[in-house]
């Protein structure tokens, strides 16, 4: 009992002395500082979506990396990036806990390391912050695209997708590009601070920033309004995109028949103005009718329940594939339908699009290629057998009664691009499921000329965001798919469950999306469908050609900075003195 109390009074004393280091003085005002910049980063974003303060909302945080030393304003930074995580990914919170914790804590990780990188370049080697603070961060981003969950939210340029004169310079350097331009202006701002409130004589030093950035600025300026003014688009194929509001929780969804029923209600209303292409969102259909599991014999199965059992899914599932056969025929249309695809043989399921043509004949089928983790697949499956189980049963919620719910990987370089023909024409698309637009490699992907030309006109991407309650994450998805269309100037169709549902110009223009009658584009209630001639562009453009160049040399300067910065400088001063030598 003695020992426990001394363990106790230990902790709490432990914790007293934080407390009291945290809010001295000094790490106050640093701690305020960093406050203001979490409440002015996650403004940018909906609900609030207040961009133009993008373009300061890192100075405050900037100059506690700048003016204070590391071991105050370090863990300052990963309390900043666990605040901003927190206020922005809420809508995680409802679907897993731990989830939301997890994320919270990992994303906090880049603000942390990015502050360490920073601070070394511009308080220790004195590289100026309009050089130091855009590197740094697009290089954070692109390696936070990577890494673990792969989570590409929440970038700094995302907060300007409809300052459209400012996004065209993605198709030469990716949504990237807008952030290293945001970036910059808020590292000139920390620059000019630090000359006020410094008085040396660093003039020539800031008019250089001044320049620089005021060319960068502009010149992104200059570069979009010349594409925007540019007659490269036209009117592609009639698409019809249908939403339904049907929100989702981890229980599952006991109105699969209703919901079918609702889809296709509005399908067949969206059919009567001629669309040659009627797209449903991801997973609206809630049985598989690939021909794999509809031709799976049940006699493979030696147990009689189980056999059972699959003659009434492939029975249902026929009787469904048989009402979208029906309708597409009297459509004349082609028809997308978001569904799981069993191969019940090899004890495989995918998240996939089935298209139906004209015809009513399944034409061909799309099987997710980048899946969430721990939402739609569980690691090491068929590595680690034990770890796989352990992680299926204690860190998700659909696993812990043994549960395999994890879905296949669908195949990259599969049948991954598709053909419409529509008044004498044939218009190549590809398919995005949901979380694959965010996936600027993907996309691009897709897109990648051959012979000098892209390989399709447009994407289409179904999406199931259902499971966040109506919430802004709504909007949030929509700005970062709005980005695919600037980088490889194609026109997108988006049909999502609860929204937002809409085309998407090349220009990265929002066109036009579903509402309620009040106007509403997302919230309870929203459903509908939307017709519209898809726009299409004729320019391939540079970020469809050569990726993410400009992000990889950002995180390899980065990262040498973050790892080698006091070799190179060794390296140079053992250079120059050997350079000397030499000369005399």
């Amino acid at each position: 009992m003695d020992m426990d109390n001394i363990v106790v009074k230990s902790i709490a004393k432990s914790m007293g002395r934080l407390v009291t280091s945290l809010f001295c003085w000094p790490n106050i005002s640093c701690l305020a500082m960093s406050g203001l910049t979490v409440f002015c980063y996650a403004a940018l974003f909906p609900p609030v979506e207040f961009s133009f303060l993008a373009w300061v909302a890192l100075v405050p945080w900037l100059l506690c990396i700048v003016f204070y030393p590391a071991r105050r304003h370090l863990p300052i930074s990963y309390l900043a990036g666990l605040a901003f995580s927190g206020i922005t990914v809420w809508w995680i919170l409802p679907i897993t806990i731990p989830g939301y914790v997890s994320l919270c804590l990992y994303l906090a990780c880049y603000w942390l390391l990015a502050a360490w990188v920073i601070h070394r370049l511009i308080g220790e080697h004195n590289v100026p912050a309009f050089v130091a603070v855009p590197v740094v961060w697009v290089g954070c981003e692109y390696l936070r695209t990577w890494v673990i969950t792969s989570f590409p939210w929440f970038f700094l340029g995302h907060s300007q997708v409809k300052f459209l004169p400012m996004i065209q310079i993605a198709d030469l350097v990716g949504a990237y590009g807008v952030s290293f331009v945001v970036a910059m202006v808020n590292g000139l701002a920390v620059d000019s601070i630090r000359l006020i409130y410094l008085r040396r004589g660093q003039r020539r030093r800031m008019w250089i920033g001044v320049s620089v950035t005021a060319v960068v600025f502009f010149g992104t300026l200059i570069y979009g309004y010349f594409r925007l003014g540019q007659h490269t688009i036209y009117s592609g194929p009639k698409l019809a995109v249908i939403q339904e509001d049907y929100p989702l929780t981890v229980e599952g969804d006991p109105q699969s028949y209703e919901m079918f029923r609702d889809y296709l209600q509005f399908s067949r209303a969206a059919g009567e103005e001629h669309p040659a292409m009627i797209i449903w969102p991801e997973t609206c259909v809630s049985w598989p009718i690939n021909p794999e599991f509809l031709n799976a014999p049940p006699e493979q199965e030696p147990d009689q329940s189980k056999r059972d059992r699959l003659r009434r899914m492939q029975q249902s599932s026929r009787d469904v594939l048989g009402i979208l056969s029906e309708h597409a025929t009297k459509a004349g249309a082609y028809l997308i339908v978001g569904s799981l695809s069993e191969e019940y043989a090899a004890s495989r399921r995918y998240n996939s699009a089935i298209m139906l043509d004209p015809d009513g004949k399944i034409e061909g089928r799309y099987d997710k290629i980048h899946l969430v983790l721990f939402g739609e697949f569980v690691p090491f499956r068929y590595t680690w057998p034990r770890l796989y189980r352990f992680l299926n049963e204690n860190m998700t919620p659909y696993g812990r009664d043994g549960f395999e719910y994890s879905l296949t990987h669908g195949d990259i370089n599969g049948p991954n691009r598709f053909a419409v023909k529509s008044s004498g024409r044939s218009y190549r698309y590809a398919i995005a499921i949901c979380y694959e637009d965010t996936m600027a490699y993907l996309i691009r992907r897709f897109a990648r000329p051959e012979n000098g030309k892209k390989q399709i006109d447009f994407l289409v991407n179904i999406s199931n965001d259902g499971w966040f309650n109506h919430s802004c994450e709504l909007p949030q998805h929509l700005y970062i798919c709005a980005f695919r269309a600037v980088e490889n100037r194609i026109g997108i169709a988006r049909a999502v469950n609860t929204g937002i549902s809409g085309f998407i110009s090349p220009n990265g223009e929002i066109e036009q999306v579903v509402t309620d009658p009040a106007g509403r584009t997302y919230g309870e209630g929203v459903r509908g469908y939307c017709v519209q001639n898809i726009k299409l562009d004729t320019r391939t453009t540079v970020y469809t050609r050569l990726g993410d160049w400009f992000a990889i040399t950002c995180f390899i300067i980065s990262l040498a900075a973050a790892v080698k910065v006091d070799s190179w400088a060794v390296w140079m001063r053992k250079h120059r003195s050997r350079s000397r030598e030499l000369l005399l």
